[in-house]
């Protein structure tokens, strides 16, 4: 009988972890990603992971059918909310504009709303007891709060997926992709697969994202706007280094 009841605690547990993960947008997932599970500290640059947050957010906006893509540019379909503050807002944002804009530009505009982008998914990973806050000062009178882990495993189920897509034990699908691309473009590999693994698959990595086959009408448009994304932030990335040259 006690087995039986462990059995199924841990079914139950793991069937919650699940359901968890699966609340978790890209944008969430990568938020996850770049924080220091121990110091609640952000691994990423800071001057490019806002843009690599507006790449995600355009992602799961296209993803619920928000926005397409057309000639280049964003073009919102469906104004009503998803219920997500960082993705609602990121909505709103491009729903108001006076005129429809490229790719480029919405990662330029949203990246540059890092903080806000960074705030609502933090408080939603809180939400789910996935994060806790905690308040760090500096010298006894500045805030610099930082988010430790309170539940490791919805992130360990995320990195274990990527982890064996890059060892080739596992197929990706389009949500994948977006994340590994995402990872990349962050200069998040020695932190999600670790530094021997994140070198020593380094041409893996690339040859994943360029060679993945989007098959279906759905997976076309996710492919539109995911090499947009990529794209863009290539773009943005390169501008500041050629400008300090």
């Amino acid at each position: 009988m006690t087995f039986v009841m462990g059995y199924r605690n841990t079914k139950t547990l793991t069937e919650k972890m699940h359901n968890t993960t699966q609340k978790l947008s890209i944008l969430d997932q990568l938020m996850l990603l770049a924080i220091d599970d121990n110091k609640g500290t952000f691994v990423s640059d800071y001057s490019i992971f806002g843009y690599c947050l507006a790449g995600a957010a355009l992602y799961d906006l296209t993803l619920k059918g928000k926005i397409v893509i057309e000639n280049e540019r964003v073009k919102v379909i469906n104004r009503e909310k998803v219920n997500d503050l960082a993705l609602d807002k990121c909505l709103e944002m491009i729903d108001q504009s006076k005129k429809e804009r490229k790719v480029k530009t919405w990662i330029d505009k949203l990246g540059q709303r890092e903080k806000s982008l960074r705030k609502h998914s933090l408080n939603k990973l809180i939400g789910l007891n996935i994060l806790e806050e905690k308040e760090d000062k500096i010298l006894w009178i500045f805030s610099n709060n930082k988010y430790p882990t309170k539940n490791e495993i919805p992130e360990n189920v995320i990195r274990k997926r990527l982890m064996d897509i890059i060892q080739e034990e596992q197929s990706p699908d389009n949500n994948d992709i977006m994340l590994i691309s995402l990872v990349n473009a962050c200069s998040l590999n020695k932190e999600v697969y670790g530094k021997k693994v994140a070198k020593e698959k380094k041409k893996e990595i690339k040859a994943i994202i360029k060679n993945y086959q989007f098959a279906d009408e759905t997976s076309t448009l996710i492919k539109e706007i995911h090499e947009s994304i990529i794209a863009a932030l290539t773009i943005i990335m390169i501008v500041p280094v050629i400008a300090a040259t």
